[in-house]
């Protein structure tokens, strides 16, 4: 093992040194700082180091600069992969939270710093995911309203605010944004993390929370949830965006059941068939969805506000 004078030369080393030999370097520095008895000095040492490159944060508390985004990119890397479930964790919450989002205007954005959001993403995840806790002032962050436009960095976003909702934190102020992905469906992964990131509000009663400044709850939304969903459950997706679809109109039915006879007119408009033998998991549920939705009493398939091309207010 690696005494504690040797992890910190180790890692002074690869800060001093540029980006190619940098590359040359992260596996076994990883290796070194697992290996060592000093695991959490390495890693305050690297918190310190990369929050000395980051500085002005603004009202919503992110960074607004960030300093050579190669080398803290390459150092969140090598923090990533000493990740472990009985490791070292807490000290990288607060520091990847600030770096999730570069409070400065997109077109300004180097591409390494967009680099920086992704890596800070993607480490922010496997940390909600190991159970870390969550200080307030994370929770503060990944509940404001900010704004990210990358893809592969998004599909991680949303994968964060679903963790979030099934710890119990309300993320009904994301609503909006994850119909807009499931919408937009630029990608399976983002599309099926944002699905259930909203099947995870569905669970919570997250759609109960009132709207700021409007006199409606995010109930309201509804109606955007069930068509799309409904929508995915064409044979053109992907069985797991189906799967995931279907799961969260089950529980729509469940929750809502002013809901059913919007899902049956929608399944009816576009040619969602009750399975007569159903066979796989989907087939199976999508059964399940209409037994459910047809026990309903008083449901009118006709009526103007189920209507799957009527928006409609609850």
């Amino acid at each position: 093992m690696l005494k504690e004078d040797n992890i910190l030369d180790r890692l002074q080393q690869f800060v001093s040194v540029d980006a190619v030999q940098r590359q040359s370097m992260k596996a076994s520095l990883a290796e070194d700082i697992l290996s060592s008895d000093e695991t959490l000095k390495a890693a305050n040492w690297i918190v310190s180091f990369i929050e000395s490159l980051c500085h002005a944060k603004r009202d919503l508390g992110f960074f607004t600069v960030v300093n050579n985004p190669e080398l803290v990119a390459d150092l969140i890397e090598v923090a990533y992969e000493c990740l472990r479930e009985n490791g070292v964790l807490q000290p990288f919450v607060t520091p990847m939270a600030r770096l999730l989002y570069i409070d400065k205007k997109e077109r300004d954005k180097l591409e390494s710093e967009r680099y920086v959001q992704y890596r800070a993403a993607a480490m922010l995840d496997s940390l909600i995911s190991l159970n870390v806790s969550l200080p307030a002032e994370v929770v503060e962050l990944l509940l404001s309203d900010y704004f990210i436009n990358d893809l592969p960095t998004e599909e991680l976003n949303s994968s964060i605010w679903r963790r979030l909702a099934d710890r119990g934190i309300n993320i009904s102020c994301h609503i909006n944004t994850l119909h807009s992905y499931v919408k937009n469906d630029e990608t399976i992964t983002l599309t099926n993390n944002s699905l259930l990131a909203l099947w995870a509000c569905i669970r919570g009663g997250y759609f109960d929370t009132a709207i700021p400044n409007i006199d409606q709850t995010y109930k309201a939304w509804l109606w955007h949830l069930v068509t799309s969903c409904v929508h995915k459950l064409k044979k053109k997706y992907e069985e797991t965006t189906r799967l995931v679809a279907v799961g969260c109109l089950l529980e729509t039915a469940r929750k809502y059941p002013e809901t059913q006879g919007l899902i049956l007119e929608c399944m009816s408009k576009w040619g969602i068939r009750e399975p007569k033998s159903p066979r796989s998991d989907f087939q199976r549920d999508v059964k399940e969805l209409f037994s459910r939705c047809k026990k309903s009493s008083g449901y009118n398939l006709l009526a103007g506000r189920l209507c799957c091309y009527k928006k409609w207010d609850l």
